[in-house]
């Protein structure tokens, strides 16, 4: 028996508050593609699917402590100020924007942390694509605080449908799944710089709570609970490679394009270090991947790496950007493949949460978003 319904997590106060006029993309000035706008046609079209979705903005502050559990302060601290810091210095009212990134061959040999928010913006950021305006970092607090809800609720969500496993009232067959409808999104932002829309890295907040929660044990082990991370957006999640890039726990896995942004990362190569070395699974593919391929992939991934770690729970970055006509990314994907997509994460029979990532494609980003949950679901949409 499929679940009934799926929650879904979401708040204005994230999803609409943070409103860059314009990016830089390819040399040239462009309306800001990860817009108010995408959380609005998801929502749409979740609600427009009976009563599949419950939708609630209940949202819990966890305060500052498990974000200070993944970001470094100094960098905390800039993106609190920096907007206020930037037009003090004659910045432009649009946001920040980095006008020099320190390069590797120009800062190899100083330490000097920047004195100015002019240079800050390139110390903590990486492209010219995280724009910070006056109110960025309270959506991006708020985000991290939508995504913390829901995992609190994935909590009681696992526990329960435990108990019916034990009793005999579900199977595997039908985990559980929750969804964070937050922006920004965050898994481009590492420890301490921000870039790809990306300022708080939402999934790792919540992935790192929950290994933290001292009553949470795991059923393999006894230790913390054992989480897999499936990044799912075209794009690496560099960020959230770097952050766990030492650790054991989460086992973070990515299935995203070769030689795309972010360009530098996202090797297969790329296999941790220290206790993580070998937690770590890049898959890049080519552009011409099509469904088949895609999902083919993934059952692969899922086989030989997400089950064999015995996960505890599972946290998707949901990115759609991989989509055929999506306008900054995109593999060969169609909206009938998102279905199979969600359909094969249900097969690892383990409670999960979908963290909203990337996307671009307004006409079919509701489709695609819930094409994914719903086949999760093991349930068949209707289009608008």
């Amino acid at each position: 028996m499929a679940p009934s319904r799926m929650k879904v997590f979401t708040s204005t106060l994230c999803t609409t508050m943070h409103t860059p006029a314009f990016e830089f993309l390819s040399g040239s000035e462009t309306h800001f593609y990860e817009s108010p706008d995408r959380p609005g046609v998801i929502l749409k079209y979740l609600e427009s699917q009976g009563d599949a979705f419950e939708v609630t903005e209940r949202v819990e502050d966890f305060g500052p402590g498990p974000i200070e559990r993944v970001h470094k302060q100094d960098f905390l601290d800039y993106l609190k100020t920096a907007y206020e810091e930037w037009i003090e210095e004659g910045g432009h009212p649009n946001g920040v924007l980095p006008g020099t990134i320190p390069h590797y061959k120009v800062a190899r040999l100083g330490k000097l942390k920047a004195a100015n928010c002019l240079a800050k913006s390139g110390e903590y950021c990486f492209d010219l694509s995280a724009v910070i305006t006056k109110d960025t970092f309270k959506a991006a607090w708020n985000a991290a605080q939508v995504t913390l809800t829901a995992a609190k609720d994935l909590v009681r969500a696992a526990d329960e449908f435990e108990q019916s496993v034990e009793a005999g009232s579900a199977t595997r067959k039908n985990p559980p799944g929750l969804y964070a409808l937050v922006r920004p999104p965050g898994h481009h932002a590492q420890s301490d710089i921000c870039g790809g829309y990306c300022y708080l890295n939402n999934l790792a907040i919540a992935a790192q709570w929950l290994i933290d929660q001292p009553g949470l044990k795991s059923k393999a082990d006894g230790g913390p609970k054992r989480i897999v991370i499936l990044d799912i957006d075209f794009h690496h999640g560099n960020g959230t490679q770097e952050i766990f890039y030492t650790a054991a726990n989460p086992l973070y896995t990515s299935l995203h394009s070769i030689d795309d942004y972010p360009y530098f990362t996202g090797s297969a190569l790329e296999k941790g270090e220290g206790e993580g070395l070998g937690f770590n699974i890049n898959i890049p593919m080519p552009q011409a991947t099509t469904n088949d391929d895609y999902v083919e992939t993934l059952d692969k991934l899922i086989k030989d790496h997400v089950i064999p770690f015995k996960p505890d729970y599972v946290l998707v970055s949901l990115g759609v950007d991989t989509y055929k006509d999506d306008p900054i990314a995109g593999f060969l994907v169609t909206s009938e493949g998102y279905p199979r997509i969600g359909n094969s994460i249900r097969k690892i029979g383990v409670p999960t949460l979908f963290v909203q990532e990337g996307g671009y494609c307004i006409e079919k980003l509701g489709l695609n978003v819930g094409g994914i949950l719903l086949g999760y679901m093991g349930k068949t949409g209707t289009t608008l």
